[in-house]
C-alpha cells in the first residue's frame, strides 16, 4: 500500500509543522463546545449498560410471568410453562449474545453466528439503556461512541478483506466546507480540491486506491448508495448517532466507523482524521498481490469490476433520473 504509506507521512509531517499551539488557538477561535479530537470512548461502557439493561429486563419478565401465572393455569395448565420456556430461552440467547461480545473484545474465540442476534438485541435494549445510562451519568453520545469501538473491534476480529472497487467510504455532507459553492453530493468529482476541507484528500485517495467515495446528505441516500454500489465492505465518516444507526441499517453488511470531528459544533465544517482513514483502509483493502494468492487472477477482478458495471447501468435503467423510490 505505497500510496497510503506516503499519504499518511505527509499527513504525519503536516500535522507536526502545525504544532499543539496553532490547534489550541484555532479551537479557542472556533468557540469551540467539544473537544477538536474527539476521545474514543470505552467499550466496557456499552457491553456493561446493554448487560445491565439486558438483566432488568429479564426481571421485569418473569415478574410479568409470576402475576400472570394463575390467570394462564385457568385458561390452560401447561400454558405458564410453555411461556415461561419461551421467555428462558429468548433471555438465555441474550445473555449468550452479550457474553459472546465481550469474548470478541477480550480476543477469545468466539461465535460469528450469534452476532445477529446482538445487533438485534441492541436495537430492542439501546432505548432502554440510554435512559439507564443517565441515571449512572453517561450520555447517550458516550454510549453510542462505545457501540461503534465495540462493532469496529468486531469487524476487526472477522478479518474482513476486499478489493478497493468492492469498498465504500461514505461521509456526511458536513464534511464539505459550508461556504463551498460546489455540489459535491452525489459527485465528489465535482471538489476542485482546494484543501479547505478534507472532501478533496478523501477524493484524491480514491481515485489513487480505486474504492467508492459518495458524500451523502442523510440516512436515506446512504442507503441507496449502498443498494446502487453493492459493496462487500463499507466505511463510513459520521457523527456518534448517524454511525450507530448506519452500522445496523446496512447489517450483515460489514461495515467500520470512523468519528468525524466537529471543532464547529455538529453538522458544520467537520472534519476527520485522515491518518485513522488511511489506517482502516490499509486493514481493509485487500491488494492485487493478495488478492492472486487467494486464487483470484486478474480475469475475475475484471470480472467483478464488468457485473458491477452491470448492476449500476441495471439501476439506472430501472431508476433513470435516479430518484428515491
Amino acid at each position: 500500500m505505497v500510496t497510503v504509506f506516503y499519504f499518511r507521512q505527509s499527513l504525519k509531517a503536516e500535522h507536526k509543522m502545525m504544532g499543539d499551539k496553532e490547534k489550541m488557538e484555532k479551537n479557542e477561535v472556533n468557540g469551540l463546545g467539544e473537544s477538536f479530537r474527539a476521545t474514543k470512548p470505552q467499550k466496557r461502557v456499552f457491553i456493561g449498560m446493554l448487560l445491565l439493561s439486558t438483566a432488568l429486563m429479564a426481571g421485569i419478565l418473569s415478574v410479568i410471568w409470576y402475576i400472570g401465572v394463575p390467570g394462564l393455569a385457568r385458561i390452560q395448565p401447561a400454558l405458564p410453562w410453555i411461556l415461561g420456556g419461551v421467555l428462558s430461552v429468548i433471555t438465555v440467547v441474550a445473555f449468550l449474545g452479550i457474553f459472546n461480545m465481550v469474548l470478541a473484545v477480550a480476543g477469545l474465540p468466539y461465535l460469528p453466528l450469534l452476532q445477529r442476534q446482538v445487533y438485534e438485541l441492541i436495537n430492542m435494549l439501546f432505548p432502554f439503556a440510554v435512559r439507564l445510562g443517565k441515571l449512572f451519568g453517561i450520555s447517550r453520545r458516550k454510549l453510542e461512541g462505545s457501540f461503534i469501538q465495540v462493532s469496529n473491534l468486531l469487524f476487526a476480529r472477522m478479518h474482513i478483506r476486499v478489493p478497493a472497487d468492492r469498498l465504500l467510504v461514505i461521509t456526511p455532507h458536513c464534511l464539505q466546507l459550508a461556504k463551498c459553492p460546489h455540489k459535491v453530493t452525489r459527485d465528489p468529482d465535482n471538489c476542485k480540491r482546494c484543501g479547505g476541507c478534507d472532501v478533496g484528500e478523501l477524493v484524491k485517495l480514491s481515485h489513487e486506491m480505486g474504492f467508492h467515495f459518495f458524500i451523502a446528505t442523510g440516512g436515506t441516500l446512504a442507503r441507496q448508495i449502498v443498494y446502487k454500489t453493492r459493496p462487500k465492505a463499507v466505511l463510513a465518516i459520521a457523527c456518534e448517532r448517524d454511525l450507530m444507526s448506519g452500522i445496523q441499517d446496512v447489517y450483515p453488511l460489514p461495515a467500520v466507523g470512523v468519528l468525524n470531528i466537529r471543532p464547529n459544533g455538529p453538522c458544520y465544517n467537520t472534519h476527520v482524521d485522515m491518518a485513522e482513514v488511511c489506517a482502516q483502509l490499509e486493514k481493509i483493502i485487500l491488494v492485487k498481490k493478495e488478492y492472486d494468492k487467494e486464487g483470484n487472477n486478474s480475469a475475475k477482478i475484471a470480472e467483478l469490476s464488468n457485473r458491477q458495471e452491470v448492476n449500476a447501468v441495471q439501476d439506472e435503467g430501472e431508476n433513470p433520473h435516479g430518484q428515491s423510490a
